[in-house]
C-alpha cells in the first residue's frame, strides 16, 4: 500500500479528464460514444463517492425523527416503508412529504444533477459535468 495513496477523488477526476480530451473528431463513433457513455459513468460514481455519505447521514437523521426510533438508513427506510403500507403513518403527513422530497433530490443530485426537474427543485444552474 502506497505511504500517501491519492485521493479517490483526484483519481477520477484525472480520469475524467483524460477521457474528455481524447474525443477528437477522427475518433471512430462507436469509440466516440463508448468513451462518453464512461465519463458519464465516472462522473456518477465520483458524486456518489462525494456525496453519498452525507446523503445517507441526513436520511438517518430525517427518518430518526419521522418514525421516532434509532438504525442504520437503509433498515429506517424499510421501517417507512412498512408503516406506510400498514397506514400507521399518513402519505399526506409534511414530515414524510418532506424527507421523500429531499431523498429524491439527494438521489437526483448524484444520478443526475442536470436533470431538469432538479435544477427547477433547486434552484441550481446547469453544470457542465457530465
Amino acid at each position: 500500500m502506497p505511504v500517501n495513496p491519492p485521493d479517490r477523488l483526484r483519481l477520477l477526476d484525472a480520469i475524467i479528464e483524460v477521457l474528455g480530451q481524447d474525443r477528437s473528431a477522427a475518433a471512430e463513433p462507436m469509440d466516440s460514444y463508448k468513451a462518453r457513455i464512461a465519463l458519464s459513468l465516472l462522473a456518477i460514481l465520483r458524486r456518489e463517492l462525494a456525496l453519498a455519505g452525507g446523503l445517507a447521514d441526513e436520511e438517518r437523521t430525517r427518518l430518526t425523527a419521522l418514525l421516532g426510533c434509532e438504525g442504520d438508513a437503509a433498515a429506517l427506510s424499510v421501517a417507512l416503508c412498512a408503516r406506510i403500507r400498514s397506514r400507521t403513518l399518513d402519505i399526506g403527513a409534511p414530515a414524510l412529504l418532506a424527507h421523500l422530497r429531499q431523498t429524491t433530490l439527494g438521489k437526483l443530485a448524484i444520478d443526475n444533477p442536470r436533470y431538469s426537474a432538479y435544477l427547477r427543485a433547486t434552484g441550481a444552474s446547469p453544470s457542465r459535468e457530465r
